[in-house]
């Protein structure tokens, strides 16, 4: 191709390649200059193997942008004209475009046939890359038909060819496709790891880049990580621009409405949803399965009965007609009829219909995951910004609009004060009350302590800490904190201790101070005793039953903990203690 760009005519025997090679940078239509100027100069002599390599890489490049009209006329018209050539060099490629033709518009059992032709011509020929190429191919139609395991093993070998014969841009291209399947079905951390990997190497092709981006973007959104993803998101759409392909297009839009749901909601999508209809075509099986399990959702968000009830007729009989796996994924999610399970090997639907149906069983699992993005939807929530506490999962949540950071271990006492400030602007006096126990507030002995917490939990909401603000009234939280649990909270009043030791005495700062209570005898195994009769107690429990105050018992228990004794669970309110198991 440099010589091309130089100026100079490619050789006959050349000339196919160099097609070939602009059809993947995007200059169709100089290619196809290139090789009408040829086929006039050269008229009834023209080498027939130069034909049909040129006619298969401009019939690929029309059907990979979705202009299945313009491809059909070079794979398939002129395919079917020369499919008994007896040349299997020229067999192979024949059977090869018409894969590739069945591939594109949505008949994924006749790809899959016609790769197989074009596999043994090209063995019988020994043309090595026409094998490559139909190997790839194969790969391709048995994913999109659900078999990803067998699909995944072809594509792996046509990648094993690539290499061997030094094409290692259609190598890059096959690790492009094995990546981005992956993350389809399989929702581990490693499949994203291996996108992003490809991510930072050199694209060669622009198709390979626009599925790595935006396969990118949907799952850094899944993640939790909306600023990356919509930067993916802006790439894929100017390359997409750039290249002017109908298909890319579409592409960039069906993930736009992945990051945009996770974003800002289901009803957010509808704009998205109408845009993607009038550029899909009826033979983009894969895209209108997308596509219509978004129209689903958007009709359920708005609570429009009968299109929901149109959209699943349309998405039964899709799969019906092709069985592709995006039909099917999309029925599992949002079909009561369906099980809930589309594939054996698709990990990822399953969960996907749990946060469609809000099945908070699912929450242990995302979060494992590290599917944050996907939480809010799952608890019923539109994405927001908002603080969420689980405390089963001793987790906190800082949600920004799709931006879902995780914080693991909060400090005891950070959930109770979060309550505290998200019920409004929360005095001092009420937080010295709320989080500590004390009935009476001393300015000069509780302030202190006071800005010190408030600080530690500015920090501990690191990058958000702005969110804790102070006013004339006292100290708020700037957005709704949302806590998921199956219990009813106990009530402020109940708040346990602070875990960073006792507030100080005010014994020391009044001129008459109480009479202290006489110390009690081993209250140590007094509270052992009581809470090995009872199984399981919190704090305020044993210092009710005992008649101890909170602090002694606390200090009882943690001196149990550190023998062994006793086991602590939970944390914050739900904080309870039990005997350690013996044997």
């Amino acid at each position: 191709m440099a010589a091309h760009d130089a100026g100079d005519d490619p050789a006959p025997v050349d000339l196919a390649f160099v097609v070939g090679a602009l059809t993947f940078v995007d200059r169709v239509d100089e290619a196809r200059a290139l090789f009408d100027g040829w086929r006039a100069r050269a008229g009834a002599t023209a080498e027939a193997r130069t034909l049909v390599a040129c006619r298969f890489f401009l019939g690929l490049a029309l059907a990979r942008a979705g202009y299945f009209d313009r491809s059909a006329p070079l794979l398939v018209d002129a395919g079917f004209r020369a499919r008994h050539a007896p040349d299997r060099w020229v067999r192979a490629l024949v059977f090869q475009g018409l894969a590739c033709q069945c591939y594109f518009t949505g008949r994924y059992a006749g790809a899959a046939r016609h790769a197989l032709r074009a596999l043994s011509a090209a063995h019988e020929a020994k043309f090595l890359y026409a094998a490559m190429l139909g190997t790839d191919l194969r790969g391709h139609a048995l994913v999109q038909l659900g078999q990803l395991q067998r699909g995944i093993a072809l594509l792996e070998q046509a990648n094993r060819q690539a290499r061997r014969l030094g094409l290692t841009n259609n190598a890059f291209a096959v690790d492009t496709s094995i990546a981005t399947y992956t993350t389809r079905f399989v929702p581990e951390p490693v499949a994203l790891e291996r996108v992003e990997a490809l991510l930072r190497r050199r694209a060669h092709d622009s198709y390979s880049r626009r599925a790595l981006l935006t396969e990118a973007a949907v799952q850094r959104a899944l993640r939790g990580r909306q600023h990356d993803a919509m930067a993916a998101l802006e790439a894929a759409d100017r390359d997409a621009l750039r290249g002017d392909t109908r298909r890319g297009r579409v592409v960039s839009l069906l993930a736009r409405l992945w990051v945009t749901r996770w974003r800002e909601g289901a009803v957010a999508c509808a704009p998205l949803v109408a845009q993607a209809r009038a550029l899909i075509e009826p033979r983009d099986i894969g895209f209108r399965g997308e596509l219509l399990g978004f129209e689903v959702l958007v009709a359920r968000a708005r609570g429009d009965a009968a299109r929901v009830a149109a959209s699943l007729d349309e998405l039964r009989a899709l799969w019906r007609a092709t069985h592709h796996v995006a039909a099917k994924a999309a029925l599992t999610q949002f079909d009561d009829a369906q099980p809930s399970a589309g594939f054996d090997e698709d990990t990822l639907t399953p969960l996907l219909r749990a946060v469609a149906r809000h099945d908070a069983t699912a929450l242990s699992r995302l979060l494992t995951l590290g599917l944050l993005g996907a939480v809010p939807e799952l608890l019923g929530l539109t994405p927001g910004r908002r603080i969420i506490l689980i405390p089963a999962e001793d987790l906190l949540l800082l949600e920004d609009h799709g931006d879902v950071i995780a914080r693991r271990h909060p400090p005891r006492w950070c959930p109770t004060l979060l309550r505290l400030l998200a019920g409004g602007a929360a005095s001092k006096e009420r937080i010295v009350a709320g989080l500590w126990g004390l009935r009476s507030y001393h300015p000069e002995l509780h302030d202190p302590p006071v800005r010190t917490t408030i600080h530690r939990l500015r920090t501990f909401l690191q990058p958000h800490g702005r969110w804790i603000e102070v006013g004339d009234e006292g100290y708020r939280t700037a957005v709704p904190v949302h806590l998921v649990s199956g219990a009813v909270p106990p009530p402020l009043e109940a708040a346990p201790l602070w875990d960073e030791g006792e507030i100080p005495s005010l014994t020391s700062h009044l001129a008459a101070p109480p009479p202290r209570p006489a110390p009690v005898a081993d209250p140590t195994a007094r509270v052992l005793a009581q809470l090995t009769e009872l199984e399981r107690a919190t704090v305020p429990e044993l210092a009710r039953t005992l008649e101890l105050s909170s602090s002694t018992v606390l200090r009882a228990l943690r001196a149990l903990v550190t023998a062994r004794q006793v086991e602590r669970h939970g944390f914050a309110r739900a904080t309870h203690y039990r005997p350690r198991a013996t044997g």
